[in-house]
């Protein structure tokens, strides 16, 4: 790189809603101007409405943007040769200092077109590896697990997980080297202040007791499990009333499904709201139900206005839901154990308000992850300008 200018860094990213797009959205925002000239290779196929609305902005504060319909998340040799080539035409026209890809399919495509382009420093972000993910079979697993081992080993930098329990993933998969993952949480900034909207928007007396969550609905986030419990406290005396703010391609079955079970006065489903990130805020318990997870983004903002989170025991919810301090865990896809937990929790509370927030200030600030990314970004690259030794040459 050449001193009399900024890091040039391209964000490469097919997944454009939800956590991904939230993570997107506040690297674009938040990274030094002063030092950065930051760019973004999109997919178009799962852009929400808040990607959307956000692209003239961040046109007028000077972010390149490159849209690329083809780069989609099924797998589809010809639609994915079109989506190399369009990232390829990205790097080449933005030519960037830094590659930055997010998730596994913008993993593997901008990793090989940084081969392709000679890009010399590159980032990956997983958010939740896919070959996690309990639904695929053993051999889909190990498959994707191959492609990341390979793709870690010859095209990447460094790896950037927003877990612990990510980190720890990798390396047990070998994947690459110890010294090839860094941890960066998720971070966000702090809340406007409590709206008081949820429980008007509801249609609920101001003292109901709410459990939700905001998600995608999808088999990740298992929707299935989730109305199991709502189905087993819908019977108690005490039972709270039920949240999922968001949509996604369980949604329809997931209404039918309630609706069949008697449950819509007391499962409600506003669809996706733009303000969910304040609304989870004023819940009295978050609940997650999912199957795998990288650092999700809606238990934090629960976090951050000290409400605590009751989740699945998988990778992520780990490091939110701490047991006697913000939260409390259950085994995936045990309807039985998350409803017991939820209703004992309901009833006889272990864990404080005070210490859901303590959590969120000591590990999930937005300022600490823009500066531990911003400072791993110029160390890479002065890394790279430093003279290398003779017989010297790779990552």
């Amino acid at each position: 790189m050449r001193n009399d200018r900024k890091i040039r860094v391209l964000l490469v990213a097919e997944a454009t809603g939800g956590g991904v797009r939230r993570h997107l959205l506040d690297l674009l925002d938040g990274l030094d101007r002063e030092q950065f000239c930051v760019a973004l290779a999109y997919g178009t196929e799962r852009a929400d409405v808040c990607f959307r609305e956000a692209l003239p902005r961040l046109t007028g504060e000077g972010v390149t943007l490159f849209a690329i319909p083809s780069l989609g998340r099924s797998l589809s040799p010809a639609r994915d040769l079109r989506a190399l080539s369009g990232i390829v035409a990205a790097v080449r026209a933005f030519s960037p200092d830094i590659l930055h890809c997010h998730s596994a399919k913008a993993g593997a495509l901008g990793r090989i077109a940084a081969m392709i382009c000679r890009v010399e420093t590159v980032f990956y972000t997983p958010h939740a590896y896919s070959f996690e993910d309990p639904a695929l079979s053993t051999g889909r697993q190990e498959f994707y697990r191959r492609i990341e081992r390979a793709l870690s080993r010859m095209a990447t930098t460094l790896t950037l997980n927003v877990s612990q329990g990510e980190r720890d993933c990798a390396l047990a998969a070998g994947l690459d080297l110890p010294g090839k993952f860094r941890v960066v949480y998720n971070g966000i900034g702090e809340a406007k202040g409590m709206s008081g909207r949820l429980r008007p928007l509801l249609g609920l007396d101001p003292g109901a007791v709410v459990v939700g969550c905001a998600a995608r609905i999808d088999a990740q986030k298992d929707p299935d499990t989730f109305l199991q419990m709502v189905q087993r406290i819908a019977q108690e005396k005490d039972a709270p009333f039920f949240v999922w703010i968001g949509d996604g391609p369980m949604a329809g079955r997931l209404r039918q499904e309630r609706d069949r079970l008697g449950l819509s006065s007391r499962l409600l489903l506003p669809g996706f709201l733009p303000d969910a990130d304040e609304l989870v805020g004023e819940l009295d318990c978050y609940l997650s139900t999912s199957r795998y997870e990288g650092m999700p983004y809606a238990p934090i903002e629960a976090l951050r206005a000290g409400v605590p989170v009751i989740a699945t025991d998988v990778i992520g919810n780990r490091e939110i839901a701490v047991p006697g301090q913000s939260g409390c865990l259950f085994p995936p896809q045990d309807a039985a154990a998350g409803a017991a937990l939820l209703l004992s929790e309901l009833r006889q509370p272990t864990i404080s308000s005070e210490g859901a927030r303590r959590l969120f200030e000591e590990r999930f600030s937005l300022a600490q992850m823009l500066s531990e990314i911003e400072s791993l970004y110029r160390q890479a690259v002065e890394r790279q300008a430093a003279p290398q030794p003779a017989g010297t040459a790779g990552r």
